[in-house]
């Protein structure tokens, strides 16, 4: 919340280099957090300063609606629209694809935005009314698309690439983080089949360090990129871990998945739901992943296979559907609100 408490905005801030140092620290949080009483004690430190910075933007732009896309803010932000004098909407969009963290299942929402069918099962299960859950995906930018024929080829010759070599994506997304360096020693040391794109994200020190090295196997380093949605389009599989964003980038692209690792807590179930969805691999460790890329790098009924189902259980068009139920909530509310004048 950049326009939140202060204190509230500094222990956001240190979300990624817990990650980064301990991802066991930031397991025990989470799971510590998701109890009853824990919750309800977060909300009782936190929640007055972030209901009040909740009302100060209601206050300012007056809307019909509140999108909520944090599990701090639903009950928060219900508390601040009943005090705003007049009734408006509240809908919140999970953005953890399986399990998820109580706070987001907030009952007395106007609608909740599931990512996935399990998802959709388990708000439900915590007694959200079934009638103000719907499953629409989670939120895409809507650039990540299956590639048009021969344009996988074109982007391998804008990166410098070789059109017709499989291709391999190692992300460790933003911060750049999940043993890269490993894992692509372990891919490019020796001469393969496939060529790789390495994605460092902010880590400009494993970025610099990786782009000194002399593989035997054709390697492109990249640091942090703002054209992912062709980086993707133009490979054959990602190497990455749970995360939620590069998951569903990578079903609406169509590309298969190898799981490296997950964070503790609303990562650990994406890892079998990546599974056995078919559309992936798990591979914690780097030998690990050779094996499941040699497997695919074959190009056989085991690659198309697991592109097909990535697109089967992709929403594409989530962002769209999300903006319209929005607009649609709002629609009723600002109705609502003219017929009582």
């Amino acid at each position: 919340m950049a326009q939140g408490p202060t204190v509230v905005r500094r222990l956001a801030s240190l979300y990624s280099p817990v990650i980064q140092r301990s991802r066991a620290t930031w397991g025990a949080v989470y799971h510590t957090s998701n109890t009853r009483p824990a919750f309800a004690a977060i909300k009782a430190l936190f929640g007055p300063g972030v209901r009040k910075a909740v009302a100060e933007l209601i206050r300012k732009h007056d809307p019909d609606v509140v999108l909520s896309v944090h599990p701090l803010l639903n009950h928060m932000s219900h508390q601040a629209i009943q005090r705003s004098g007049r009734p408006r909407g509240l809908m919140t969009v999970i953005t953890d694809l399986v399990d998820f963290h109580r706070g987001w299942t907030f009952s007395q929402a106007d609608l909740v935005v599931a990512p996935t069918e399990v998802a959709r099962k388990v708000a439900i299960r915590r007694r959200v009314p079934s009638d103000r859950v719907k499953l629409l995906g989670l939120p895409v930018d809507m650039r990540f698309r299956p590639p048009a024929p021969g344009e996988k080829q074109a982007l391998r010759r804008r990166f410098g690439l070789d059109e017709g070599r499989f291709t391999v994506l190692v992300m460790g997304g933003a911060a750049g983080v999940g043993g890269l360096l490993n894992q692509v020693r372990a891919l490019a040391w020796d001469p393969h089949q496939w060529q790789l794109i390495v994605v460092c994200g902010r880590n400009e020190r494993l970025r610099s360090h990786l782009s000194r090295l002399r593989y035997a196997t054709p390697t492109l380093v990249l640091g942090f990129i703002d054209n992912m949605p062709e980086l993707m389009r133009a490979s054959d599989v990602a190497v990455t871990k749970a995360g939620p964003g590069a998951i569903v980038e990578a079903l609406a692209t169509g590309l298969p998945l190898i799981i490296t690792g997950y964070l503790p807590g609303q990562e650990t179930p994406n890892v079998n739901f990546v599974v056995e969805s078919g559309f992936g691999m798990y591979a914690p460790r780097a030998d690990d992943i050779v094996e499941e890329v040699r497997v695919l790098a074959e190009g056989g009924p085991t690659w198309q296979s697991m592109s097909r189902r990535a697109r089967e259980f992709s929403y594409p068009y989530a962002s769209q559907d999300i903006a319209r139920e929005c607009l649609l909530l709002a629609g009723r509310y600002r109705a609502s609100a003219q017929a009582s004048l």
